[in-house]
């Protein structure tokens, strides 16, 4: 056969390896004459051994997760029938553990014992998303379709418990990857693809934490003498203009507190006025008949106005009152007191120019 394939072909290995793996085809019978003939030089491939190979190169790749997931569901479609077979849930069962705890030793003596990189290349075969929730559905369907069957609970059991130890061991084994490689910033343990899914849809949080362990230095600015030079010599300094501000425009609104001071003027001027017209130039006048004679409204309002030019210190005028009490019943003010009023050369304290202004801007003409 060497010899045939060197006469029509260039094989680019030896002999050695031709051989090894022929000897393995044939005792696989995945090699086999063209015809059952003695000395027969042709042979074919048995169409099993390409899927052979495809599942030769899938436990490579997966680890043989696939084919364990496959066997929980084939025994979870025994289950689900309405007379599902007891022996053939069991074996499934029984194997299902056994290769729960062969995974399990694998990865523990990883976790303890392996390199990064071995744990970087074998950790990705033992993962899957709902490897737990297969196993807890099984084992609760065989305690729902045997609940007597003691036996079979227990192998279920066991199976669930080889699960729980793999799991762990396979997290234990993420843990010390992710541990690894963030202290080394090692940017092997995610695949292209997971660095390209991360970009797209990580948060930018996340993202943002995959650079806090990192260390730039940000590029210096290169500047030669002549440039510092040139700028010196072309930097002209600022002046900074300020400008007035505009002046605000003045409010059509009358002013609140100017109209209060306004009115005070105005009542003022008003009672000293009625004060002049009383003493008819004389310096002194008599207002008790006055008062006596009015009616009572009119007589409060001027012994009240009297009262204030009084207590004004920058009106010209003193209010005398009596201790004297005169009481007439028949007359509109009953009881009275004897009121002067005299006027003062000088008041108590001299006005402004400013409220003098105002007050003679507010008399009546």
């Amino acid at each position: 056969m060497w010899e045939w394939i060197k006469q029509h072909a260039s094989p680019a290995y030896a002999m050695e390896a031709f051989e090894s793996r022929w000897e393995v085809f044939e005792s696989e019978r995945l090699i086999r004459p063209h015809r059952s003939k003695k000395h027969q030089l042709r042979h074919s491939f048995h169409p099993l051994g390409t899927v052979f190979l495809m599942i030769c190169d899938r436990l490579e790749n997966r680890g043989g997760i696939d084919e364990l997931i496959a066997l929980l569901d084939r025994t979870q479609e025994l289950l689900d029938r309405d007379h599902p077979d007891r022996e053939a849930v069991a074996d499934n069962i029984v194997f299902c553990q056994w290769v729960f705890q062969t995974f399990a030793v694998q990865l523990e003596a990883l976790v303890l014992d392996g390199t990064l990189k071995e744990l970087m290349e074998d950790q990705w075969q033992y993962h899957h998303q709902d490897l737990d929730q297969r196993v807890l559905r099984l084992n609760h369907d065989v305690n729902r379709h045997f609940p007597k069957d003691v036996d079979l609970a227990h192998r279920a059991f066991v199976m669930v418990e080889a699960e729980q130890r793999y799991s762990h061991w396979a997290a234990q084994a993420l843990l010390r990857v992710l541990d690894r490689a963030g202290t080394t910033l090692d940017f092997d343990v995610l695949s292209a693809e997971e660095y390209l899914e991360a970009a797209r849809n990580a948060p930018p949080e996340q993202l943002a934490e995959a650079g806090l362990a990192l260390v730039a230095d940000a590029p210096q600015v290169w500047l030669d003498a002549g440039a510092v030079v040139d700028a010196l010599e072309a930097f002209v300094p600022r002046h900074r203009v300020r400008y007035r501000p505009p002046v605000p425009k003045g409010s059509t609104d009358r002013d609140p507190f100017g109209a209060v001071a306004e009115r005070a003027a105005r009542e003022r001027a008003r009672r000293e006025r009625a004060a002049d017209r009383m003493l008819l130039e004389q310096d002194r006048a008599e207002m008790t008949e006055e008062l006596r004679r009015s009616r009572w409204p009119r007589a409060v309002r001027l012994l009240t106005d009297l009262i204030l030019l009084d207590a004004d210190p920058h009106a010209p005028y003193r209010l005398e009152m009596g201790t004297e009490l005169i009481i007439d019943r028949e007359a509109w003010v009953t009881h009275l007191h004897p009121v002067t009023v005299h006027r003062t050369h000088t008041p108590a304290v001299h006005r402004s120019p400013a409220l003098v202004a105002s007050e003679q801007g507010d008399e009546e003409p």
